[in-house]
Parts: structure tokens; C-alpha cells; sequence
């Protein structure tokens, strides 16, 4: 990127020239908004800002390349030009730029000068205003998430247990908490919903915890890290990644706790396995296999719908997780990432 790109050396400079200066650098870069606010949430979270509150709402990042406006955020300046793969130097020269506009004195010469280039239009996506990501979540939506999925955690191990179900539904709000808000949100909902299984009749829930704790990090880790959010295909894959994951934790925790038959509607499968010659212990670690990817699977799409609903509803930003923002776009109207 030349000097030149960033403002001419003899021209009044303006925020609509900012602006201006930064829609031709994206054209230089072409990648959407969707994608600039996922690289800044990014940024964010390696800097230690909560994930919850480090993905910009892809309207947020948007103003910043129209025209018209009357401040820009240095600090979100920088992060957009980082993003589009500006060096540090460069990325300072932008935010001094933002920074020098908003002197008191500046406003009243940004008035009186037109910019020497006319700001190039930007014509918003026409679902910009009502697609769900422009808004965003009230302080305490987060807070209130975290409760729900706990509740919605139990009243997994409720159905199970009044059906006799060989599965285990137990982190669908795990999985909801994970993806949304991030890995360690998630952690947080698996451990007080096994701890708290006493209060719906499953004391022996507690020690399962670990399982329901793996399944949070590789949830969490693998839609903001690995990028397994992009497409159904890969966020498929991820369920049975999880579904590994807490086999691999959860069928030895069996084994040692209650030799294998722990009274769940899983017993069957295993007895079922057992009845074929294998061992018990052998038959136990099968079954949990078994049972542990269909039940991933179905939780897995679960949290899926609920953060579609949630991103429509209550504005959770989804720059981390694009199939989320397909799957929320308006029936006729593909969302502005994928016409960018």
C-alpha cells in the first residue's frame, strides 16, 4: 500500500476521504465484511477481549467504509486495516489520520473543504438494517444465555431419564454456549450442569463433567480457531470430533466408576454388544462410541438452531461462525457476505 493510497500529500484530508481511501484498499483485498469482522474478533480475542464482545457486527464495520459519517473510531480503524493486511506503520498512519479528525478544531475545515476526490458510493445490501447481525446484544443477553444453556442441560438429563433414552442430551446448552460465546462460556455451563444433576435426581452426573468439559473446548475451539463453522460439511465433522472427544474421556470414566453399566438407557447397547461375545469392558467402550456420535450429532445441530435463532432475535454476532449467517438470512435474500 503506497502513501498515496492512504491521502495525497497536498489534499485536505476528511473522513470521507477515509473512507474513500479504505474502500479502495478493500477492492485491493477482496474479502467480504463478514470476513473483516471475523479476522478483527480475532485480533480481539488474541489481545484477551472476551469472545463475547470481540466480534464487531458486520454493520459496525461496514459505516466505517461509507460515506457521510461524522467520526470513525481509531482504534476499529486499525483493527479493519490490519485486518486487510496493513504492517504496523501503515496501520499507524490510518489511525493518526482518524485521530487528527477528531481535534476540536477539525470538524469546522472538514466543513468548509470538499475532498479533492469525490467519495466513492457505497450502496448498502438492502437487508443491511434488518439482518440480524447489524444489532447487537443487550450487556446482559450473555449472562442470560449462560443460565439458559444450564437449564437447557438439565432438562436434557429430565427427558432422558423419563424416556430411558440410550442417549444422553445433556449438552445441548454446552454446545450452545460454546459456539456462541466461546470455549471456556462453554466450560463453565458443562460444569455447573453436572454439578447441579443432583437437583433433577442424577447425582452421578458430577463426575461426567470432564466429558461435558472436552466437548465445550472442541465446540468452542473448533468454530473460531480450526474455522469448522464455515459449512454444514465441516461443522459436521466437528460433531464427531466431539463425539471422540468425550468418548475418549467419557468411556474410561464408565468403566472405572461403575464397571461399565452406570443404569443409563445406554446399558442396553452395551449389553446388547455383549451379548455378541465381546467383553464387557470391551462392549462398554464400543457403546459409548456408538452412542456418544449420534448424540453429538443431534446436540451439535441443536446449538446450531438455537444460535440461527439467537443471531435473528437477540443480534449474537456470528462473524465467527458464517454458516450461521447463511442459515439466517431472509428466505429470497442471501446475506452480504455472500454477494461481497
Amino acid at each position: 500500500m503506497s502513501d498515496a493510497t492512504v491521502a495525497g500529500a497536498d489534499a485536505p484530508d476528511s473522513l470521507d476521504r477515509i473512507a474513500a481511501d479504505l474502500l479502495a484498499l478493500k477492492e485491493a483485498n477482496p474479502i467480504s465484511y463478514a470476513e473483516i469482522g471475523r479476522r478483527i474478533g480475532e485480533q480481539r480475542v488474541a489481545r484477551g477481549v472476551p469472545a463475547a464482545a470481540a466480534y464487531p457486527p458486520r454493520s459496525t464495520v461496514y459505516d466505517v467504509f461509507r460515506a457521510g459519517r461524522t467520526r470513525i473510531d481509531p482504534d476499529l480503524l486499525r483493527d479493519i486495516v490490519t485486518a486487510l493486511g496493513g504492517d504496523e506503520a501503515e496501520v499507524e498512519r490510518w489511525a493518526q489520520r482518524a485521530r487528527q479528525l477528531r481535534r476540536p478544531t477539525e470538524p469546522t475545515a472538514r466543513q468548509r473543504v470538499a475532498p479533492t476526490a469525490p467519495p466513492v458510493a457505497v450502496s448498502a445490501p438492502a437487508d443491511i438494517d434488518r439482518f440480524p447481525g447489524a444489532q447487537q446484544p443487550r450487556w446482559w443477553s450473555p449472562y442470560l444465555l449462560l443460565l439458559g444453556c444450564v437449564v437447557l442441560n438439565l432438562l436434557g438429563i429430565v427427558v432422558v431419564q423419563a424416556l430411558h433414552l440410550p442417549i444422553h442430551l445433556d449438552m445441548a446448552g454446552t454446545a450452545t454456549a460454546s459456539i456462541i460465546l466461546g470455549p471456556w462460556h462453554g466450560a463453565v455451563v458443562a460444569t455447573a450442569g453436572n454439578l447441579l444433576g443432583f437437583a433433577v435426581g442424577a447425582p452421578g452426573a458430577a463426575p461426567y463433567a470432564l466429558v461435558n468439559l472436552a466437548g465445550a473446548l472442541v465446540w468452542g475451539y473448533g468454530v473460531r480457531r480450526w474455522r469448522m463453522g464455515d459449512g454444514i460439511g465441516r461443522f459436521f465433522a466437528l460433531n464427531l470430533l466431539a463425539a471422540t472427544a468425550c468418548s475418549l474421556v467419557g468411556a474410561p470414566l464408565g468403566v472405572f466408576l461403575f464397571g461399565g453399566l452406570s443404569g443409563h438407557g445406554s446399558d442396553t447397547v452395551t449389553e446388547s454388544i455383549v451379548t455378541m461375545g465381546l467383553p464387557l469392558i470391551a462392549a462398554a467402550f464400543s457403546s459409548n462410541i456408538l452412542t456418544s456420535v449420534i448424540d453429538k450429532v443431534l446436540t451439535g445441530f441443536i446449538a446450531l438452531m438455537a444460535f440461527v435463532w439467537l443471531h435473528r432475535a437477540a443480534g449474537f454476532p456470528a462473524s465467527h461462525m458464517p454458516l450461521v449467517e447463511r442459515l439466517s438470512a431472509t428466505p429470497g435474500h442471501p446475506p452480504p457476505s455472500a454477494r461481497l
